[in-house]
């Protein structure tokens, strides 16, 4: 048993947005090196448990995804 005094640890295993780490407010559609990375060989959108993404920058992501697919520049699912 923990004594009351003690601190507990952060979780060493938890990731910290990389979106948040970056300060980002938006993520532009145009810019194809950075939604790659959160697309899988199929064309899905990856989940936020494997990105680690936080919930407000996983949103904004499959908007600029959804535009950047309507444009073009990124495939439809195979």
């Amino acid at each position: 048993m923990a004594k009351k005094n003690q601190q507990r640890r952060a979780d060493p295993g938890h990731k910290q947005c990389p979106l948040c780490e970056h300060k980002a407010k938006y993520i532009d559609w145009k810019n194809y090196p950075t939604l790659k990375p959160f697309v899988d060989y199929f064309g899905n959108i990856r989940q936020r448990y494997y990105t680690g993404m936080c919930l407000k920058h996983q949103k904004m992501l499959r908007t600029a995804i959804e535009r950047a697919r309507f444009m073009g520049v990124l495939a439809y699912r195979k």
